[in-house]
């Protein structure tokens, strides 16, 4: 990958350095941010990376694109969380696309009536999938504070400059006061997207099931699949995957092409994943056939070869 100088970094750009030279994500997002304000582009951002004392102590001397672990132990306890989000069909709903194609739209149950308003988490400079919500008459209620302001205006957009956190700080509020802040509370009739670079996973064990029973549908962008091989990570992923299915079940899997494939317990299994998930007493769910990518599905990165998934179905081990 070649950058030029004059090119502004990005939190993605962030994240994929601390995953490669660091072999880790970062902290929270107020690490993301402290990069995104020092640096002035990649170069930069990769000599003040590998100069840490964390990254040095680690001998850290070259970025990996690929993880490779056949172990069974790893095996074991990955397929327990991966049998949770297998994708179900919603037999009396069709699917749409909602956004542009390529990164940025996502592909959700075309179930939209009586919902009143949209939390989109994570902007940045793409907002695609919510002017699409805008103009289907839902207010979005937008949140993110690496940015100082929306890259386009829509009279439905209501922007914070706040991220989201597992717990209150100055520029992080939680999901429960974001809804309480609205006048939400109580609510059943909200939708949620949410990508927030790897933070999902502070942030989901922390959230009450009540809050995410609000939303009718989930749109979820989760991050470093090829870190399950540490087990502490694998618990904490599984913790944010039982909140998450509670009361939702995944409807739709695609993965992000950003970043390669990585085998992880002898599974083939992308780093990023979106998921889309509905409301378990708002669908009839059946067993899905249907394999993914599917027809409405576009590769996020333009110009590479999407990642074919089949039925993203899994058995725990024997």
């Amino acid at each position: 990958m070649f950058w030029e100088k004059t090119k502004k970094i990005s939190a993605d750009d962030v994240v994929w350095c601390f995953a490669n030279i660091l072999g880790r994500h970062p902290h929270s997002t107020s690490e993301i941010k402290i990069y995104l304000q020092s640096c002035s582009d990649f170069r930069e951002l990769v000599t003040k990376i590998v100069s840490t004392s964390e990254c040095v102590t680690r001998k850290t001397t070259a970025a990996v694109d690929f993880v490779y672990d056949d172990s069974e132990s790893t095996q074991r306890n990955i397929l327990g969380i991966l049998k949770k989000l297998q994708p179900m069909k919603a037999a009396e709903h069709k699917k749409t696309r909602i956004g542009k194609e390529y990164d940025g739209g996502y592909i959700m149950l075309d179930d939209f009536d009586g919902i009143t308003a949209a939390y989109s988490i994570g902007i940045f400079n793409e907002v695609s999938w919510d002017l699409n919500i805008a103009d289907r008459g839902i207010v979005v209620y937008q949140y993110d504070h690496t940015i100082d302001s929306l890259p386009i205006q829509h009279p439905l957009f209501k922007w914070l400059k706040k991220g989201l956190g597992a717990s209150v700080t100055s520029e992080l509020e939680t999901l429960p006061r974001l809804i309480e802040k609205n006048g939400h509370q109580g609510r059943s009739d909200l939708i949620l997207k949410c990508d927030i670079e790897g933070c999902e996973w502070e942030v989901l064990p922390e959230l009450p099931r009540e809050c995410l029973r609000q939303f009718k549908q989930i749109v979820l962008e989760i991050h470093f699949l090829e870190h399950l091989t540490d087990p502490q990570f694998a618990t904490r992923v599984e913790r944010s995957i039982d909140v998450l299915t509670a009361d939702h079940r995944v409807v739709h899997v695609h993965a992000n092409n950003h970043r390669p494939y990585c085998i992880v317990g002898g599974v083939p299994l992308p780093s990023v994943l979106e998921l889309t998930l509905a409301r378990v007493h708002d669908v009839r769910l059946e067993i899905n056939e249907e394999v993914f990518p599917s027809q409405l599905d576009t590769p996020c990165y333009r110009g590479r070869g999407d990642f074919h998934l089949g039925l993203f179905r899994f058995q725990e081990s024997v």
